[in-house]
Parts: structure tokens; sequence; C-alpha cells
């Protein structure tokens, strides 16, 4: 049986090293590479595509990059499994979104020993134990956040619209889209850009509109 080929993405080399160390030799797992950024991960996913990813949430300067990085391999690679390792332990926000973001499992650095048996089972089961209940839980709690207008706002931001252009096509003031997109930063404690949060809030699934779902009935 071919071994399960895991790429582990740590800005640390010290835990790069410590890991290849720990997994060397392993009957069932190869930790075929080690990426220290985001760009790294995906060019080498690219390449040579992994089985499992185990994710660092922090790297580098960037506090959510693994975070991000999870997203999009979520969506880019859906048949691939992101397995979290992070030494954070404190903040519940970070771990509901890393399952929101489509993490199959959370573990934190020093369970690390753990690792193994969640890389097999990540390989033999469609779903984590609480994954799946998580994703659906924080996805509910984001959706309720939004208005069918609120959603309309953020689809043609992420469209590449302007606040200028948004305000023409809707007919109303530049100064209402401004007060409209600043609700919305405010509901989900936004602090990057409204088109980051338009294009996270697009893969998370969060955009369609009532209207919409009711013309496919």
């Amino acid at each position: 049986m071919s071994k399960i080929k895991v790429l582990y993405v740590e800005d640390d080399p010290d835990w790069r090293e410590g890991l290849q160390s720990f997994f060397f030799g392993h009957e069932n797992i190869e930790l075929y590479a080690c990426a220290a950024t985001r760009e790294e991960c995906f060019a080498l996913l690219r390449s040579e595509p992994a089985d499992i990813v185990v994710m660092d949430i922090m790297l580098g300067d960037d506090k959510s990059s693994g975070l991000d990085a999870t997203l999009d391999i979520s969506v880019q690679y859906p048949h691939v499994k992101v397995i979290m390792l992070s030494s954070l332990d404190d903040n519940d926000d970070i771990f509901y979104e890393a399952f929101l973001n489509g993490a199959y499992d959370y573990l934190y650095k020093n369970e690390f020993e753990k690792l193994p048996d969640v890389i097999c089972a990540a390989m033999h089961n469609q779903s984590s134990k609480y994954g799946d209940r998580l994703r659906k839980m924080v996805h509910e709690q984001k959706k309720s956040l939004l208005s069918d207008g609120d959603r309309q706002l953020l689809i043609m931001i992420a469209d590449g619209k302007t606040q200028s252009q948004i305000a023409k096509e809707l007919h109303v003031s530049l100064a209402a889209v401004k007060k409209h997109v600043g609700r919305i930063l405010k509901k989900f404690n936004w602090e990057q850009s409204s088109s980051e949060l338009a294009d996270k809030c697009q893969k998370w699934g969060l955009l369609e509109l009532e209207s919409d779902k009711e013309d496919n009935r």
C-alpha cells in the first residue's frame, strides 16, 4: 500500500526539522515536503499534490495566513484534507474559523504525537468527528449576520466594482454605500479591506441571495 503523502506548512525551522525527524521511516506516512510560506505551499501542491496538509496558523508576521491558506486549499484542492497544528490554544474565534475554512481537524502543538492517528483517520474517513458539525454551526452564525442587501453589496465588491460604481448602479449616494460597507465590516469585526471580506464570504458560500434560492425551488 502506498504511503499517505503529507505536506507540512510551518515557518519555524525547528518545528519543520522536528516533524521531519518524527515521521522519518514511518510505515504509513511520508512527510514528503515542508513549506515555510503560503506561496511555497501552493507551489508544492501544484508540482506534487499531497493527500494531507498539516498547517500552522501563524506564518511569518501574518497571524491569519494559515487560515487563509486553508480556505484556499479547500476551494482549489477539495480532495486535500487540512489538519491545523497550532500553539494557539486560547482563541475560540480562530478555532471555529479553521473549521469554517475547511479544516478536517485541529491539534495543538503540545499534542503533536496524535498526528499519525489523525492523518490516518483523515485518509479513511470522509468527515472528522466534529469538524463538519462545527463548520455548519459557524457557517450558520456568519450567514445570519448578512441581509440580502448586505449580500448584494458584497457580491458587487467581490466582482471588483468600486464604491462609486456601486452607488451609481444602485442609484444611491456614495455616502450611503460607504455607510453600508462600514456596517458590514462592523458586523464581522473586520479590520481588513471590504474586498478581502467579500472574497472570503464568497469562498465561505455566504453570498447566495434568498431570492435566488426561491427561484431555484
